[in-house]
């Protein structure tokens, strides 16, 4: 990791064109520094989500851990309306600029992976992955040479035998501007809380302080955080949940620590304290949220961006509109993206429903896309509210032409 925290363009990823992963056959979806996936129970929001988590997982740890982590292909490719052989998966994305003009690279970046029978000394040894195709074009603003554009194309023709476990871009971490953009996929956080975790006392070590994606680590997370980022924790913390008046960790100087809350008194009294242990379901849900939002990482700019699972899970309705303010005001400094089925949050005047990207489900199919114009007109008329269109299946998501379509990529067999 470079010795400075890079200072990365909002948003770092622009555009997301998915085909044939899990439920969801095509999407062309854009995403600004806050976008919510707003849909209800079992659309897809998760299998978006999940796209990008794969790319991330798949140049961590390579494409054939990614799919078997999942359950293997039967899991990843689309079943419905038949089944698929490949998939693919492109990024578009905005990186730290690199040169001394200060301008931005922009890039897309893009895989395809079909199974393959892996075969050793003759027999069959199961179902594997071929990386069937890896695409990366970066290129400086107003390019007009060579000199402005970096890229490679990868295909992996079947009848020549030479399969690759690694992809492409995983060989190239220290080479410019492939290495930035490496290093910013790799980063991306995906916060999907276990609530056993979350209250967890854990080891309280001199290297501790990150948040787990499933919620672990919590209290030396909460110690790893700076004063003015602890207060914005208890600040929001004390709207959701009135009466906390401070969270942080318990004892620091403690072989094992966990999240504490401190509640106000009516007199003059020390405040009631609360650990983890004894906090309800939606206050550790909060707190958790909260940290991952306001971690050092994410604040100084290691982090281009996370991604959250419904944040406003156990909580009452009524701190929606907490919720939504800590969201974005995260995203003034990492690019926010969030899965819901309840649209209270976008129940204010204040809120932005172009950051909203509708996801239904239509005959097993995920579609996904911005609040068509009928949708829009109807909330701004005041003829009803987000959360009613969406609780009535009447929330539709705009899905606009395209003249692509989730068919073999040209050149390949």
């Amino acid at each position: 990791m470079s010795p400075a925290a890079p200072h990365r363009p909002l948003p770092f990823i622009t555009r997301v064109r998915v085909d044939n992963y899990k439920s969801i056959a095509h999407c062309d979806v854009t995403l600004g520094r806050f976008t919510v996936l707003l849909g209800l129970n079992a659309a897809g929001k998760s299998n978006f989500l999940d796209a990008l988590r794969f790319v991330r997982d798949a140049l961590v740890k390579g494409p054939a851990e990614a799919v078997a982590a999942r359950g293997g292909w039967e899991e990843v490719l689309r079943r419905v309306p038949e089944p698929a052989t490949f998939c693919t998966i492109g990024l578009e994305f905005h990186l730290p600029a690199i040169t001394h003009d200060g301008e931005p690279w922009v890039g897309r970046y893009e895989i395809t992976l079909t199974s393959a029978i892996a075969t050793r000394a003759g027999r069959d040894a199961g179902p594997g992955v071929r990386i069937q195709r890896e695409f990366c074009e970066m290129r400086h603003p107003g390019a007009k040479s060579r000199n402005d554009i970096a890229q490679f194309l990868r295909r992996d023709h079947a009848e020549t035998g030479r399969r690759q476990s690694l992809l492409e871009l995983s060989r190239r971490p220290g080479t410019e501007p492939f290495g930035e953009l490496h290093e910013a996929l790799t980063e991306m956080f995906f916060y999907s809380p276990d609530l056993s975790s979350l209250r967890e006392a854990r080891p309280n070590t001199p290297i501790a302080g990150a948040l787990g994606e499933d919620g672990g680590d919590l209290g030396p997370a909460l110690a790893a955080l700076g004063e003015q980022e602890r207060e914005r924790v208890s600040q929001y913390l004390g709207v959701i949940v009135p009466g906390v008046v401070e969270v942080g960790p318990t004892d620091p100087a403690a072989d094992y620590i966990a999240a504490r809350i401190n509640f106000a008194t009516n007199d003059d009294t020390e405040p009631h304290v609360f650990r983890a242990e004894s906090m309800s379901e939606g206050t550790i849900r909060a707190i958790g949220l909260l940290t991952a939002l306001f971690q050092p990482d994410a604040r100084e700019g290691w982090m281009p961006l996370i991604a959250v699972e419904e944040p406003e899970l156990a909580l009452h309705p009524l701190a929606a509109g907490a919720l939504y303010d800590a969201l974005t005001e995260a995203s003034e400094y990492v690019q926010v993206l969030a899965t819901t089925q309840s649209a209270e949050l976008f129940d204010r005047k204040e809120a932005d429903l172009s950051a909203i990207r509708v996801v239904a489900a239509e005959h097993g199919v995920t579609v996904i896309g911005e609040v068509d114009p009928v949708s829009r007109s109807i909330v701004a008329d005041g003829l009803a509210t987000t959360a009613e269109l969406l609780r009535s299946d009447q929330l539709r998501p705009l899905i606009e032409p395209s003249d692509q379509s989730a068919e073999q990529p040209e050149g390949e067999e």
